[in-house]
């Protein structure tokens, strides 16, 4: 049986390029739906810059914080779990991870890194693109809601992540998602509402049925 207590539904990747820079990224967190995982996403800054952040983050943020990328920065700043890459070495990493009490995500495109999460005993996966994303043309053509339905299938809670927003989110629910992860849905409040309110509705409607 999957675990997933304490595993966020909702998740708002960052992006201070949308917020108004750095110095906006305090407004964009307060204005989410309550609850809200924060995952600071921001490549290009130093670590010092990501710890300030982050600690900021956390003082703003209603929901948990998960850092991209960094165990180090998750635990300076206070993090509540780290997001992994897809081409980082997880298995490697979760010992520790486990050790500091932090959640361990990590990023998959296909249903082999589903499978390699699984064996490495990850608390959770993003899996995508499901839809078309601006962020995630990288990874190749989308994946569609039938290998997120297999992916799902697996012992690992997964969210959906590429091209999420509210007109699609009663989709990935009846896919099996656990969640939905988004930046540019999360970007602005209207969208980030509309979006929590569409998710909320279809994973509650399905529990209930």
């Amino acid at each position: 049986m999957k675990r997933t207590r304490g595993i966020p539904s909702l998740m708002a990747i960052s992006d201070r390029r949308l917020c108004g820079g750095v110095s906006g990224m305090r407004r964009w967190a307060v204005s989410l739906p309550a609850g809200a995982a924060i995952q600071l996403r921001e490549r290009n800054l130093d670590s010092e810059a990501l710890v300030e952040i982050g600690r900021m983050l956390r003082k703003a943020a209603t929901g948990q914080l998960i850092v991209n990328g960094s165990v180090d920065v998750a635990i300076a700043c206070g993090a509540d779990g780290v997001h992994l890459r897809s081409n980082q070495r997880w298995a490697e990493v979760a010992p520790f991870v486990r050790k500091e009490g932090l959640l361990l995500g990590v990023s998959t495109h296909s249903q082999r890194e589903i499978a390699a999460a699984v064996d490495a005993g990850v608390d959770y996966a993003l899996f995508g693109p499901v839809f078309r994303s601006p962020e995630k043309v990288r990874f190749g053509a989308p994946q569609g809601l039938g290998q997120l339905q297999r992916a799902a299938q697996a012992d690992l809670p997964i969210l959906a992540v590429g091209g999420v927003d509210a007109r699609n989110a009663a989709l990935l629910a009846e896919a099996g998602a656990h969640g939905v992860a988004a930046i540019r849905a999360f970007a602005e409040p209207h969208a980030a509402q509309a979006l929590t309110r569409a998710w909320v509705g279809a994973a509650g409607t399905l529990r209930a049925s």
